[in-house]
């Protein structure tokens, strides 16, 4: 791969060809790595202006191997559905066993994506539609200053929608929380 270099542009002479070049950074990001890039405060502004939800595919019965297969495979059908790509997170959640229904806190690989120009209502189905997909317990969606946790299982949440709160910057909460280059979000009153 041909790396690219940022460089300063100096006229040494009249002419329009007399041009010396200087070296300045070699520690200039790729193009994936510049695309990649978000921020607490980039999910915070995302947040108030239109809308974000939160999804993972992982679960804790899964193997390590199917968890990266089954992310990598959401990450697609992010791409596919709202035309963009997602922020990556850290999350951990409080999930519900199927069989006991003892519940325990997993750390999971996962995703926020912003509504863009998607109307409510179907940014809030199609994050559904998702989260029933990878067979998750909830989905979390924000689309006004309050969040909620939509059931997308049976054996998942006891209602069929619960009222988390407001975005809390650097705030943690027992149920689940989520995380990006070390700083902490979450959702309550």
């Amino acid at each position: 791969m041909k790396e690219w270099f940022l460089v300063e542009c100096m006229q040494t002479g009249r002419g329009g060809k007399n041009y010396k070049y200087k070296k300045v950074s070699s520690s200039m990001k790729t193009y994936q790595e510049f695309m990649q890039e978000s921020s607490l405060s980039r999910i915070k502004s995302k947040s108030d202006k239109s809308g974000i939800a939160t999804l993972s595919a992982d679960r804790g019965n899964k193997s390590r191997k199917e968890n990266q297969a089954r992310s990598k495979q959401l990450q697609k059908d992010i791409r596919g559905k709202f035309g963009r790509g997602p922020t990556k997170v850290k999350g951990s959640y409080l999930e519900k066993d199927k069989e006991t229904g003892k519940e325990r806190k997993v750390k999971e690989k996962s995703y926020a994506i912003d509504r863009g120009k998607m109307s409510k209502k179907k940014f809030k189905k199609e994050v559904k539609k998702l989260g029933k997909k990878y067979g998750q317990d909830s989905v979390l969606t924000q689309t006004k200053k309050t969040a909620t946790l939509h059931r997308t299982r049976k054996g998942g949440l006891d209602k069929k929608g619960e009222n988390v709160g407001r975005f809390k910057p650097q705030g943690k909460n027992p149920y689940g929380q989520s995380q990006i280059k070390g700083k902490t979000f979450s959702y309550g009153d």
